[in-house]
């Protein structure tokens, strides 16, 4: 199963973010004072860029 952990970068939570890391899981990236501005989903590969996996 896909575990996509949603972060509003008006106010990122580092923790969450480091475990979605960690645990392979996706982020969902979204900004709650834009509302009209879709989210941002990082899929595998820039997972693996995050993690440094990726050169």
């Amino acid at each position: 199963m896909d575990r996509q952990t949603r972060i509003d970068m008006d106010q990122p939570d580092g923790e969450a973010i480091r475990d979605a890391l960690a645990s392979g899981g996706h982020l969902e990236l979204h900004d709650s004072t834009r509302p009209d501005v879709p989210p941002i989903v990082l899929d595998d590969f820039l997972m693996a860029v995050m993690r440094g996996e990726v050169a």
